[in-house]
């Protein structure tokens, strides 16, 4: 705009301007700058010529995007997105989805990403790094797509090369803090029993006497269970948007496993499976996938979502702050030691959790064994002083 006159406080007479000037860089949004103060249109009008020059020489040297020629990170990372849907389980794409558009996506979302700078992301990683555990996730997915956007030619180098990022804080979580003792594991399977539904009374303690994965549960059907065997071959995931999806394969190789159940926990199965049928009859429902645990919170009958045990915990321990503070998990763990307490070796608890190694369940559990290392001990001692070796 031309210069224009104004009046100070004291009535003065200044002379003002206002110059558009390239767009943002990074967001290609509009910007303007100002300049006044200037006593006479004169000087006001050199001082624009003069910055209209200066304008115009720093675009010869790095002329500037039109906006709509501009890819923004967003953009890139949709691309991206597209290909590494088709490289991992669903479950794994919508847990990443999820923490992109909580965090990256606002932070770089509408910026050109050939302006991003390292110094701009390894600002963003180490804020990030203070204040939430899971921010290697979150580098990983930045990696990724800088490195898409080199080799797709939309940026000139990988900026994200130059970064360093932090290291991940170890976690002060043990092994033990997701351990009950058995009148703690009692207390929550009573206090479950009388504050839900006897289909969640029966999933947890199927989970606790059996040890098996949350997800292994969710995913049983009735097809499975052929007297006290259960075969345990398939395990329920999140889909692309949200929704339960059962695969037919399992965790590991391991994980695909016949168990063998005790007295209690066929009984509650089958006590389970006659009030199913009930309901199902009494709704006209039929149980096409023959599951062993169904949802009817949308009507019609269907596979609970992954998140369904945790909503159960997490609203006993809010309404009972008394109990231990612990995860679904926790009862898979809390079996594993009960079971090598009740005198189960670790080759058979191998096979019993659906482990693929058993240097896995020997890394988890071995320290758990100390009991019964003595008895073998004292059983050795008693042997060679018979044969009075």
């Amino acid at each position: 705009m031309k210069p224009e006159k104004y009046k100070l406080k004291n009535g003065e007479t200044r002379w003002r301007f206002q110059i558009a000037l390239p767009r943002d860089p990074m967001t290609g949004k509009r910007r303007t700058t100002r300049r006044s103060g200037f006593r006479t249109r004169e000087q006001a009008n050199v001082a624009l010529t003069r910055l209209k020059s200066q304008l115009d020489r720093e675009q010869k040297v790095s002329p500037a995007k039109t906006y709509q020629g501009i890819k923004t990170f967003k953009t890139v990372y949709e691309e991206w997105l597209v290909i590494y849907k088709t490289t991992v389980k669903p479950t794994t794409y919508f847990d990443l989805t999820k923490k992109a558009e909580r965090h990256l996506l606002p932070q770089f979302g509408d910026k050109d990403i050939s302006k991003i700078k390292a110094a701009y992301i390894q600002k963003y990683l180490v804020d990030l790094s203070q204040k939430y555990k899971e921010f290697h996730a979150i580098s990983t997915v930045l990696r990724r797509v800088f490195k898409y956007s080199y080799k797709m030619g939309y940026t000139n180098h990988d900026e994200f090369v130059k970064v360093d990022v932090p290291k991940e804080q170890r976690s002060n979580h043990k092994l033990d803090d997701d351990l009950l003792t058995e009148e703690q594991l009692k207390t929550y399977l009573n206090f479950i029993h009388n504050e839900y539904s006897f289909e969640n009374y029966v999933y947890f303690t199927l989970l606790a006497r059996t040890g098996m994965r949350r997800s292994e549960a969710l995913a049983l059907s009735w097809k499975d269970l052929k007297g006290n065997r259960l075969h345990i071959h398939r395990t329920l995931s999140t889909g692309y948007k949200g929704e339960a999806i059962i695969s037919e394969t399992t965790k590991t190789k391991g994980s695909d496993r016949v168990i063998i159940l005790d007295e209690k926990t066929l009984s509650l199965l089958n006590q389970h499976h006659l009030a199913l049928n009930s309901k199902l009859a009494k709704r006209h429902e039929k149980n096409k996938d023959d599951l062993m645990f169904l949802s009817f919170s949308k009507g019609k009958p269907q596979a609970h979502v992954s998140s369904w045990p945790y909503g159960t915990i997490r609203r006993l321990q809010t309404k009972f702050p008394q109990l231990p503070k612990i995860d679904v998990h926790a009862f898979r763990h809390t079996f594993a030691t009960l079971a090598l307490k009740s005198g189960m070796s670790l080759l058979d608890l191998q096979h019993q959790l659906g482990h693929s190694s058993y240097n896995t369940t020997l890394r988890y559990y071995a320290k758990y064994t100390d009991d019964q290392k003595e008895k073998a001990a004292n059983k050795m001692s008693d042997f060679f002083d018979k044969i009075d070796l």
